[in-house]
């Protein structure tokens, strides 16, 4: 490593709440670096999310991602991601993935798995984002979508989600990264 050094591992000193909103808190929590250095960083204090990649035939036999379209207000425009969303406080990574799919999709399936489990901004956010995949999905029930939420769903081949990324129809991080996540899983399989 150049430039200065092995980094120093800073300790917590204290917390104070900032905003406490609908879905996150924005904390100001105090470090002190071992050199006696005191500074406050500004952390969002979220539940953990879950992504859920269901893996479902189409008519002509190929193998598709359940995925959702919904508009998404921090970004003004609609977004084509893998259903899931906001855990529930103590809940399991991979209920709340079959949850969230049945609720935003009607989907259900088989063999439901953790696959990986990251931090999706670890400079500024404390949580957690799980990717788990559903196999053998198919249409069981109909919808129950949150308060304001508008979401159509969309079977895509497997095949096509590297393009849909590289042109920009994916655009959402947490989706990019299980498209990872799923292409990594699929080829090992």
């Amino acid at each position: 490593m150049d430039g200065g050094g092995t980094p120093k591992r800073w300790s917590r000193r204290g917390d104070r709440t900032v905003a406490d909103c609908a879905v996150f808190k924005v904390i100001g929590r105090t470090f002190e670096h071992p050199d006696g250095r005191k500074s406050e960083f500004f952390i969002n204090e979220s539940p953990d999310w879950v992504q859920c990649a269901a893996l479902a035939r189409d008519g002509a036999g190929r193998l598709c991602a359940v995925m959702v379209e919904q508009f998404r207000f921090g970004v003004e425009r609609m977004s084509l991601e893998f259903p899931g969303g906001v855990m529930d406080a103590g809940e399991d990574p991979v209920a709340a993935a079959v949850r969230e799919l049945r609720e935003e999709t009607g989907y259900s399936g088989e063999n439901a798995r953790l696959v990986a489990s990251y931090s999706p901004n670890p400079a500024i956010q404390n949580n957690l984002a799980h990717f788990v995949i559903v196999e053998n999905c198919r249409k069981t029930s109909g919808t129950h979508f949150d308060e304001n939420e508008e979401i159509s769903s969309i079977l895509v081949p497997v095949d096509s989600l590297d393009g849909l990324v590289k042109s920009g129809r994916i655009f959402h991080a947490i989706a990019i990264a299980s498209v990872y996540f799923l292409r990594r899983e699929l080829s090992e399989c």
